[in-house]
């Protein structure tokens, strides 16, 4: 994967763009998760329901930090847990209500997956984090062909299960996945 390739991926996010990228559970949807605008595209182009919530990637505690309530024993679970496929849910904070769904609660994962992590690295902002399908379809682990704006192709991916949802507020697992929280 090239600089160049993760540059460009940047700079149509940055414009509002949709990016598919790959990370270590499925091809992804992504576009900058504090823009209205993306946020409303990624819903429309997955035939998404307005009410479902999208989670977002980070690169760091420090970067969720300014959009979501997160306490001290979240801070616990990303240092055991993190970078992995495991989302967390946690207390909105200054995010666009559309990316929740309407309601007061954001999932978000520190991915790890070399492409992706670099991606929001150099993106600076949480980057919504949605499998590249239809909602309700099957997880992508190749290039789907969806209406998107930049293609970041990593080939044929591993099947892996959809990451582990942990709901931190009502303490459960809301989606079992690869990581198993104890």
């Amino acid at each position: 994967m090239t600089g160049e390739t993760i540059r460009e991926a940047v700079r149509v996010l940055g414009k509002g763009g949709l990016v598919i990228y790959p990370t270590e559970t499925c091809y992804g949807l992504g576009a900058d998760a504090t823009n209205p605008a993306a946020i409303k595209k990624v819903f429309r182009v997955k035939k998404r329901p307005k009410d479902k919530p999208l989670s977002v990637i980070v690169d760091s505690l420090e970067m969720i930090k300014s959009y979501a309530v997160i306490p001290r024993g979240v801070e616990r679970l990303v240092d055991e847990y993190m970078p992995a496929p495991l989302t967390l849910v946690v207390k909105n904070k200054s995010f666009p209500s559309t990316l929740c769904g309407g309601g007061d609660k954001v999932g978000f994962r520190i991915p790890d997956h070399v492409v992706a992590l670099e991606l929001v690295r150099q993106f600076d902002k949480p980057i919504i984090a949605t499998s590249a399908n239809l909602s309700g379809g099957p997880n992508p682990y190749t290039v789907p062909d969806l209406p998107v704006d930049f293609v970041i192709n990593y080939g044929e991916l591993p099947r892996v299960l959809p990451s582990t949802v942990y709901d931190t507020i009502l303490k459960k697992t809301i989606r079992e996945g690869p990581v198993k929280i104890t």
